[in-house]
């Protein structure tokens, strides 16, 4: 029996917290008492992307998923805006329910979106955070980094308003079947086993009507976040980070600066790159992205 299917045998707990007026959800694999460790995915993600991940790491740690705000169970933003400020509100908002704090550091573990996210977490709360894993902490694709280099601040926001307006008229794509949207799960991730797709399909999905589905993620979340601060004040946030950081990250992904930006900004930071993985190594290289994690955080901590 492979992993995935094991971890489908465990059910994890399902948690809701809010932030000021945003109702928002988590998964939960107990283990109480046990160091925490808080998994944060990426754009257009889910919490239930992390199961295989936190199938292992629930014997030795205390896991905890938040769905972001506009995915998975979390609400949507009412006026549609998905940026830093608002995802680290949130994320500090959960912090604080679950008691983090120099008395009880956590573990981060984030990916894309959501290792960026981690990222100024540790740095704006470097006494919250006792080591951090980033997976795939890299920037755009490089023909989106390219357009957005030769455009200045009020192109930009231009930009902005434009791809708000045009998301607001896009009609929301369906499906008539899970098969169907399992396909397209396939075609934009083409390292994903046929389980893994079928997985994070089944829990990225919900109905509606009788006939149809849709994505539970806000379609707003793929509008390019508002313009957010200047590149060297990114940089001067994770100067400040104090734990021992790991970036994972996949050889087969698109190639990106940010890697060498945060070796050289992050005072103790190690990078591992993983053979045979895109953009998803804890699904295109499950068993090789758990190894470096466990040797990273050991129980012991």
């Amino acid at each position: 029996m492979d992993r995935l299917a094991l971890t489908n045998r465990i059910k994890p707990n399902q948690g809701r917290f809010t932030n000021v007026r945003m109702p928002l959800a988590y998964t939960e694999w107990r283990n109480d008492g046990a160091p925490l460790v808080i998994l944060i995915h990426g754009n257009r993600d889910h919490s239930r992307s992390w199961d295989a991940v936190a199938h292992v790491l629930h014997r030795r740690y205390h896991v905890v998923a938040p769905d972001l705000r506009g995915h998975g169970d979390s609400g949507w933003a009412q006026d549609g805006r998905y940026d830093f400020a608002a995802y680290l509100a949130d994320l500090v908002s959960l912090c604080e329910a679950l008691a983090v704090g120099p008395g009880r550091p956590a573990i981060l573990i984030g990916h894309s979106l959501g290792a960026h996210i981690a990222l100024r977490l540790a740095a704006i709360y470097p006494e919250w955070i006792r080591r951090m894993v980033t997976i795939e902490a890299v920037g755009a694709p490089p023909e989106i980094e390219r357009r957005r280099a030769t455009q200045t601040a009020d192109d930009r926001m231009r930009n902005w308003f434009a791809e708000r307006r045009a998301a607001s008229m896009a009609p929301i794509r369906e499906f008539s079947s899970v098969q169907q949207a399992v396909e397209r799960m396939q075609g934009r991730h083409p390292f994903l086993s046929p389980a893994q797709a079928l997985h994070l399909t089944r829990h990225g999905l919900r109905r509606t009507g009788k006939a149809a589905w849709r994505w539970k993620h806000d379609p707003y979340v793929a509008v390019w976040a508002f313009p957010d601060i200047a590149a060297d004040e990114v940089e001067a946030l994770w100067s400040r980070i104090a734990c021992p950081t790991l970036l994972l990250g996949g050889e087969r992904s698109w190639p990106s600066a940010v890697p060498a930006q945060l070796l050289r900004a992050i005072p103790d930071a190690q990078q591992v790159k993983l053979a045979q993985s895109g953009h998803w190594p804890h699904h295109d290289a499950l068993d090789a992205c758990l190894a470096a994690i466990l040797k990273f955080i050991p129980p012991t901590l």
